[in-house]
């Protein structure tokens, strides 16, 4: 009898043991980051790398999906042969914010940048790669000020360059941000223009009583430079005195940059005098195959190179959507082997007017044929 219960508790026994590592199993597989079910994320988005004489920054926006696991974090590559390639990596820098920065870099050299994103269940895939020459892509402007009237236009002003560097000449962008540190703040709206010897351009669309912040970079047809330094405050609405920014330093920033939306550029579509553009190329065809896909709250475009130049060497394009209760036109511009871009932070089920432009130094072709697109919920 006693050695019947014995037994029975030896069962007994064994059975509570082997519940409990069942239990514990099963628990450490609920608690476990490599959850069921999760992909590695997409590619990271609107990747832009700007240069420097010899380090490259790159910023981009996240994936359009995490994969269904949080994003731990990013590397930024760079590459001395266009990706995909058996060739080593150059440089890399992985972060957990939307830009860094890579330096020991060779002026002049030609490098190609992607991007990919990592979760629990691993690297995603890259970005497409965009190309970039460091020391050749363009100074900043110096002497940066800005200053606002009553109505919350704010006019940035710069002293232009006397030199391209080793590109050609494209355009200025002056940009307002939400925050005072290079390489963090949003996108809120900017301006271009598109002569060297151009020295002010005027914003728009920016909430009263807001503090922002200017900045103003250089594009040429070797890419984006750097970004005058530091950035320049101003609140939108108030008149004052203007605030000027030194001589850029030539010490690049070290910061990170946060998810920047596009923003909204101060021009009307079809006119022969929007920004970044001092005359009309009329002996150049416009873009063709011109397509635009509605998405959430954007538009994506697409084109092919225009039958005619006029002679003229193509800087780049520029994507233009008209509409929204602002009125204002908002753009996305690419370099002259980009064929695609994406604008954007618009208005859910709203009406625009959209075309698309060959740029040249100072000139722009005629519009593409104008399409009138309905964003999506």
């Amino acid at each position: 009898m006693l050695h019947t219960s014995s037994k029975k508790h030896l069962v007994l026994n064994k059975f509570y043991l082997t519940s409990v590592l069942l239990f514990s199993l099963v628990l450490s597989i609920v608690q476990s980051p490599l959850s069921f079910g999760a992909n590695p994320p997409s590619a990271p988005q609107y990747v832009e790398p700007m240069s420097d004489t010899n380090q490259v920054a790159i910023t981009w926006d996240p994936p359009s999906s995490n994969g269904g696991e949080p994003l731990l974090n990013y590397t930024a590559r760079i590459w001395s042969l266009p990706p995909p390639t058996n060739s080593a990596i150059f440089a890399s820098c992985t972060t957990t914010q939307f830009g860094c920065i890579i330096g020991g870099l060779i002026a002049g050299n030609v490098y190609y940048v992607d991007v990919i994103a990592s979760n629990s269940a691993g690297a995603g895939a890259p970005s497409a790669s965009r190309s970039i020459s460091p020391g050749a892509s363009g100074k900043p402007p110096s002497n940066v000020s800005a200053t606002s009237d009553a109505k919350g236009l704010i006019t940035v002003k710069w002293v232009p360059l006397t030199s391209a560097g080793t590109g050609t000449f494209a355009w200025y962008r002056a940009e307002i941000f939400t925050d005072s540190e290079i390489g963090t703040g949003s996108y809120t709206s900017y301006c271009t223009t598109g002569a060297i010897t151009d020295s002010s351009c005027l914003i728009g669309g920016l909430k009263l009583g807001t503090t922002y912040y200017a900045q103003v970079r250089t594009y040429t047809s070797l890419g984006s430079g750097f970004p005058s330094f530091p950035r320049i405050k101003i609140i939108a609405g108030t008149p004052a005195a203007p605030t000027a920014s030194p001589t850029p330093s030539q010490t690049a920033p070290s910061a990170s940059t946060s998810s920047k939306a596009t923003p909204k550029a101060t021009s009307s579509i079809g006119s022969q005098a929007s920004p970044g553009v001092t005359g009309l190329a009329s002996s150049s065809t416009p873009p063709r195959n011109v397509k635009v896909i509605s998405l959430s709250k954007a538009l994506r475009f697409s084109w092919s190179p225009p039958k005619n130049t006029g002679g003229l060497k193509i800087l780049g394009y520029r994507a233009d959507a008209l509409g929204g209760s602002d009125k204002l036109l908002h753009e996305c511009r690419t370099t002259a082997k980009v064929f695609t871009c994406t604008i954007k932070n618009l208005e859910s089920k709203q009406v625009y007017n959209v075309a698309v432009y060959t740029m040249f130094a100072g000139k722009e072709s005629p519009s593409s044929k104008i399409f009138r697109v309905v964003t999506k919920s």
